[in-house]
């Protein structure tokens, strides 16, 4: 389940999720450990990837920030990606370049549409401008409900798949790829739509038909990046690496779900579950040529009177949990997400839950107990 289908349940899926996840039997000594280090695999224990949004797909989630940074100038934008290039982030993932059909960025209205306005003219220029002046690298989100309006059911995306779909997302990659695609810092291509390979068939049919069918002939090789739901849950997990494969996604991100749950234990079932699948499927994903990555929940879920849920910050001793369980399985750690959840709190960064700043303290406290010297925060 991804978290746009998590989050629409409510707060009170989240507590049965918990209550179930109690009623299983006790971690034996030993489980909350860090799985064995596979051969020549793994990654330093800290975030240096983060996603963040222009608008957020989902206005519940985002409620602590995406209203303020619609109305941010230039200067607010480059701060954020200054801000987390200080605390070792070296790759940005913009989760969507488009919403509701609308492109977020100017020029190319003729192919993908009039951009939606900001208080800036061009907030993603101006991202990937400064991640390019700081030697980071940038992923772009190709579309996340793009043309919505004309798929029916979007949170399952069963067929049938009307042609408009594949063609304005295709023409939206095209934009990206034509404008930024020369740029040093360009890594390549982020798809939004949160897959789950572990149940619905016909999500990885779609992935196929939208990659191999339009982006590969439009695109060339432009790596492209998935951060899919919890691989914990997959029936038949040693079937993964062949429907990855399948697909043509590059680079493999899970969602470890360390945010869907409030008590530490019960989160960190859910994580150990993801790792156990990392585990044991990372050596055929790295030999069918699938980069794996994974993708650590920083956030809670704080209930609202509507019964939706929006992103809070997540305790630093569940986060260093996560960090510390998934680095040795993975090529890299990235987040959900710096931005509105573990920013530093500033007069150009004002944004995120109050507690936000105290996150970003105690992982940069840390960072400096970790790697004593290496950052100078």
């Amino acid at each position: 389940m991804n978290r746009r289908e998590f989050v629409k349940k409510g707060m009170v899926g989240l507590a049965a999720a918990a209550a179930a996840h109690r009623r299983q039997p006790a971690a034996r000594a030993g489980d909350s450990a860090a799985p064995t280090k596979p051969d020549k695999t793994g990654t330093e224990p800290r975030i240096s990837g983060s996603f963040f949004d222009l608008i957020h797909v989902n206005w519940f989630d985002a409620a602590y920030w995406t209203d303020t940074c619609l109305h941010w100038g230039e200067a607010s934008w480059r701060a954020l990606i200054r801000d987390m290039h200080g605390i070792g982030i070296d790759t940005v993932i913009c989760v969507s370049t488009a919403f509701w059909g609308r492109p977020l960025f100017p020029g190319y209205e003729k192919t993908v549409g009039l951009p939606i306005k900001f208080g800036c003219e061009d907030p993603l220029g101006a991202c990937v401008d400064e991640a390019d002046r700081l030697g980071m690298k940038v992923f772009l989100g190709a579309g996340v409900r793009g043309r919505v309006s004309q798929v029916r059911d979007y949170t399952r995306m069963q067929p049938p798949w009307p042609d408009v779909w594949f063609r304005w997302n295709t023409a939206l990659a095209e934009a990206l790829v034509d404008r930024f695609g020369k740029r040093k810092c360009f890594a390549g291509l982020y798809i939004p739509y949160e897959i789950d390979f572990n149940h619905e068939v016909h999500q990885i049919e779609l992935y196929e038909k939208l990659i191999k069918k339009h982006f590969r002939p439009a695109l060339g090789d432009v790596k492209l990046l998935a951060s899919p739901g919890s691989l914990g849950t997959h029936p038949k997990i040693d079937e993964l690496p062949k429907q990855v494969e399948r697909t043509g996604i590059n680079i493999l991100a899970p969602q470890d779900y360390g945010g869907r749950a409030w008590k530490i234990d019960d989160a960190m079932r859910l994580v150990r579950a993801n790792a156990r699948a990392l585990k044991q499927v990372g050596k055929s994903l790295r030999e069918a040529g699938v980069t794996v990555w994974s993708n650590c929940e920083l956030f809670n879920l704080k209930g609202d009177p509507s019964g939706r849920g929006a992103c809070v910050p997540g305790p630093i001793e569940r986060i260093v949990q996560q960090i510390e369980m998934q680095a040795p399985l993975v090529d890299k750690l990235i987040c959900y997400q710096y931005q509105g959840i573990m920013n530093r709190r500033t007069d150009l960064v004002n944004i995120g839950h109050p507690s936000t700043d105290k996150l970003y303290r105690d992982y940069v406290a840390y960072l400096k107990k970790r790697f004593p010297g290496r950052f100078k925060i």
